[in-house]
C-alpha cells in the first residue's frame, strides 16, 4: 500500500505544482519531530488511515504561490495558501490512490509552524522534493498499522 500511496503522492505533486520538481529517493524518517518553519498536516481516513505532512521554508511556499497566482503572499495569506496547497496535494493523491484500488478520504488541513513532535505517527516515510526556483520541501507519509 505504501508504494501505491507514494506513487499517488508523486503524481499529485507533479500535477499540482506548476514548477519543475525533482523527486528524490524516499527514506524512512529518523524521528517523529517535524522541524520546519512551515508545514501542513492532513489526516487520512477510510481504508487507509494515517497522516501526511508537507513541510518547507516559508519562502518555498511563497514561491510556489507566486508561480500559481502571479503574486506574492505573506503573513496570514501564506498560512492559508500552505493549508490549501496541502489540501490540493492530498485531494489529488486521494484521487490517484482510488485509481490504484485504495479507498480513502482526507481531513481538513492543519497548518503547523516551528518544531513539532507528533506522537501518533508510526514509521514515517519522507519523500524529499526539490522545486525548481522555489527550494526544498518534504512530503512525509505515515500509515497506521492495520
Amino acid at each position: 500500500m505504501i508504494t501505491k500511496l507514494l506513487n499517488s503522492a508523486i503524481h499529485s505533486i507533479k500535477a499540482v505544482i506548476p514548477l519543475e520538481v525533482e523527486i528524490k529517493k524516499p527514506k524512512m524518517a529518523q524521528t517523529n519531530e517535524v522541524t520546519s518553519h512551515l508545514g501542513v498536516l492532513i489526516g487520512m481516513t477510510g481504508e487507509c488511515k494515517g497522516q501526511l505532512i508537507l513541510k518547507a521554508e516559508p519562502s518555498t511556499f511563497g514561491e510556489i504561490a507566486n508561480s500559481m497566482f502571479g503574486m506574492k503572499v505573506e503573513g496570514e495569506m501564506l498560512f492559508s495558501f500552505t493549508g490549501e496547497l496541502g489540501n490540493m496535494l492530498a485531494g489529488n493523491m486521494t484521487t490517484f490512490a482510488s485509481q490504484q484500488g485504495i479507498s480513502m478520504d482526507i481531513t481538513p488541513p492543519t497548518v503547523i509552524e516551528g518544531k513539532t513532535t507528533l506522537h501518533n505517527i508510526k514509521n514515517p516515510v519522507e519523500l524529499p522534493i526539490n522545486v525548481s526556483g522555489a527550494g526544498e520541501m518534504s512530503f512525509l507519509l505515515s500509515i497506521a498499522e492495520a
